[in-house]
């Protein structure tokens, strides 16, 4: 009895360390692959209510599609594999724990490879190099500004769980005031600004030239100060679980095939549709 209770703890014990150690593997068997992203981050994904022959639906809500840049790299990867492209709409911070879970496969989703988020997961080559600008009202009292310290008295936001925020308080900082509370997304940002309860956010360009495209009432601004970043903060790459090395040599090999001029075209395409916000 004693041996036989000691070995279903020992199972027990093993299925909890396959769990927290992101036992989940992919299932090559399958013939799919499940990406997860937010599918509200325009240009790189948003949510569209009309089947086109770009979009893909979202697995689990009839009638929505996914589309942008990460989805149309994601069918170029599913493609290239061999696998049909399952998306999944997640909130941005629920992405890791649904890869490490294994209700996904892959996070396309915008997402720099930072040195935290490597400790959970791995990630592939990088699909998109950006640089980090800021958003403010195009007839507002910082429509001219150009360093840091013109946005003295701004209220200054960024995305909740991203580099963003953090870039956010390190603006706020050099202009001597405290940034608010992050929003947990861009539409929630560009709203508030809109709205004026909010003067500037920081946000890489693709995601700026969507954003004031379909709202003239907003600019961007590359600011002649650097923002103090991570080499990695500037791309983003796929995340995969630690236990699926095959899948992320797979994916590199797919990636190293869209030459740098189809993933600009992809980006501009994915600017020039991208949804009003």
């Amino acid at each position: 009895m004693k041996k036989a209770l000691l070995s279903l703890i020992l199972v027990f014990a093993l299925v909890v360390s396959l769990v927290a150690c992101g036992g989940a593997k992919f299932d090559e068997s399958k013939g799919e692959i499940v990406i997860g992203l937010e599918c509200d981050y325009a240009p790189f994904n948003w949510t569209e209510t009309t089947a086109t022959n770009t979009n893909v639906p979202i697995y689990g809500q009839s009638g929505l599609y996914a589309e942008g840049y990460d989805i149309q790299m994601a069918r170029k990867i599913a493609a290239d594999l061999g696998y049909t492209l399952v998306v999944k709409k997640i909130a941005w911070e629920g992405l890791i724990p649904a890869l490490e879970s294994g209700d996904i496969d892959a996070i396309i989703a915008g997402m720099s490879p930072t040195e935290e988020r490597k400790e959970s997961i791995d990630f592939t080559e990088p699909y998109y190099a950006s640089e980090h600008v800021v958003i403010v009202k195009a007839d507002g009292p910082f429509a001219n500004a150009s360093r840091f310290t013109d946005f003295r008295g701004a209220n200054i936001v960024g995305q909740k769980g991203t580099v963003f925020a953090d870039l956010a308080d390190q603006l706020a900082e050099a202009a001597g005031t405290t940034a608010m509370t992050p929003l947990a997304t861009v539409p929630l940002i560009v709203s508030g600004i809109l709205l004026g309860d909010t003067d500037v956010t920081v946000v890489e360009k693709p995601v700026a030239l969507g954003v004031c495209t379909n709202n003239p009432e907003l600019k961007w601004i590359k600011l002649t100060d650097a923002f103090e970043v991570d080499p990695t903060d500037v791309i983003v790459s796929i995340g995969v679980r630690k236990v699926d090395n095959n899948l992320e040599t797979k994916i590199n090999q797919a990636l190293a095939k869209i030459t740098s001029q189809e993933r600009e075209n992809l980006m501009a395409q994915a600017v020039e549709n991208s949804p009003q916000e």
